[in-house]
Parts: structure tokens; C-alpha cells; sequence
């Protein structure tokens, strides 16, 4: 369906008056992408074996021209929304998103992510508990599983994986747009800093693939600001320290 704007277009279900869900979903999966249709397709995929009244798909696209829009149409009904037009960035399109969505919780998965599990049990009980966060673990390259914490940690480090972090909607911030890489964790830092509930569960829920833009070194500099916002100049020295003995220790490594 083609909105009035020639550079918007949206669909799914939710447009459809006659499919429209009759209740609110527990989850709702937010996947934002741009010029990656093959990619998109795959994530897609990895999500409709979990497909039921409970969980809601949305996709948020940047405007892309590389048949990405032709595919979400070819899902028909699979999906519940989904937005294609030209956004300021990935944490505009994460907005979008959020503001989208519906659930009662909202799970991010981007390119190079696959969803593994949803521990619908333990968020159900979360729901109820108006439990603000819920952060499970993540396996990463299909290697390592990043286990999430939250502690004095999370003062300078970002302990959350995204792709394994529920964000219970009502509380959810939204995310400053002035951040190009990190703004998944000042968004943290800020519901820490609010004073937010949360809970760790063991389950994995997503692989996620590593490389992405958030691993570039230029985004130290989010980090620190982020870190210096939240909790001030102490804290700032501490995250500055752990990125540094951390880079070193990777030099050390390839060194060898």
C-alpha cells in the first residue's frame, strides 16, 4: 500500500481492518533495516517459526530502493507493520519502530541477528510484575554467549546486549538521536539513572554476528560522553581505563 508521500510506503496487517489483532501482544520484534534485503529476509525468517497472537513483527526500512519494499509486501499478513521512507539514522528508525509498536515489551533485531528463543513464560510473569528491563544472554558468532549484568558494571560498560534486552514499552525512553553508534547504551544508562526494574533470565534468545558499527573504536567517544551525562567525572575516568587496558589486551593478543 503507497502512502500519498511518493518516498513513504507501509503495510502489514495491522492496515487491514478485517486482521487486525483482538489482543495486545506480549512482544514486539523491531527490526530496522536499510539496503540489505537479502539480510532482512533472513531475520524475517528466523522469527516466523515463533509467530503467534503474542508476538508482533514490525519493520522499519530507511527508504531503500534495492527491492526491500517489494519483499515486506511479499509477506502478506506475516507481518504486522512495516514502514519504508528515509529516516536521520538507525536510532530514528529504532523510534519509529518504537513508537509503532504495540507489545508489552519491545525486542531489537538488526542485520546479521537471528532469533533463537522467547522465553514466554518468565515475560509473561515479568508483564505482570511491570518488570522495566529483561535482559537475556546472546550467542555470539555462534561462539561465545555474552551473559548480560547489571551492577556497578553497567556505570561504564555496556553489560546489556541489545539483541537479548526486552524493554518493557511504558518505560521505554526513546533514544537520543544525536548518538550515530551508541545509543542503545545511553538509552540504558538512562533507565538506570531513572531507576528501573530489571531482571536476568538465563535464556538465549537471539545469535547475533559481530562487526557491526557499534565495535568501530570512534564509538569510545559515545561511551565516555554517555558515561560522563549519567554518572559524572569519576566514572568517566573508569570507562576511559577498562577501553584502555582493553585495547591493549587485544594488541597483546594479535601480537603473539
Amino acid at each position: 500500500m503507497a502512502s500519498l508521500d511518493p518516498a513513504k510506503f507501509e503495510g502489514g496487517n495491522r492496515l487491514d481492518a478485517t486482521d487486525r489483532q483482538a489482543a495486545q501482544p506480549l512482544v514486539s520484534i523491531v527490526i530496522v533495516v536499510f539496503r540489505d534485503c537479502n539480510e532482512l529476509q533472513y531475520i524475517v525468517d528466523s522469527i516466523l517459526p515463533f509467530r503467534t497472537e503474542a508476538l508482533e513483527i514490525v519493520v522499519i526500512d530507511g527508504g531503500s530502493t534495492d527491492g526491500t519494499v517489494d519483499l515486506l509486501r511479499g509477506y502478506g499478513n506475516s507481518i504486522d507493520y512495516w514502514l519504508s521512507e528515509p529516516d536521520h539514522g538507525i536510532y530514528d528508525a529504532m523510534n519509529k519502530g518504537m513508537r509503532a509498536s504495540t507489545g508489552d515489551y519491545i525486542l531489537h533485531l538488526n542485520a546479521g541477528d537471528r532469533l533463537l528463543n522467547l522465553p514466554w513464560d518468565e515475560l509473561r510473569r515479568c508483564a505482570a510484575e511491570h518488570i522495566d528491563v529483561v535482559t537475556c544472554r546472546v550467542l555470539l558468532d555462534s561462539k561465545v554467549v555474552f551473559i548480560s549484568r547489571t551492577g556497578l558494571l553497567s556505570r561504564i560498560d555496556n553489560t546489556w546486549h541489545h539483541q537479548g534486552t526486552f524493554y518493557r514499552r511504558a518505560a521505554h525512553l526513546g533514544y537520543d538521536t544525536t548518538y550515530a553508534i551508541y545509543g542503545d547504551f545511553e538509552h540504558n544508562q538512562h533507565l538506570l539513572m531513572r531507576g528501573c526494574t530489571t531482571r536476568q533470565l538465563p535464556a538465549i534468545v537471539a545469535r547475533h554476528a559481530g562487526g557491526g558499527v557499534s565495535e568501530a573504536d570512534t564509538g569510545h567517544r559515545e561511551v565516555y560522553r554517555s558515561v560522563a551525562t549519567h554518572f559524572g567525572w569519576f566514572w568517566l575516568q573508569v570507562s576511559r581505563l577498562r577501553f584502555t587496558l582493553r585495547a591493549l589486551r587485544a594488541r597483546l593478543r594479535t601480537s603473539r
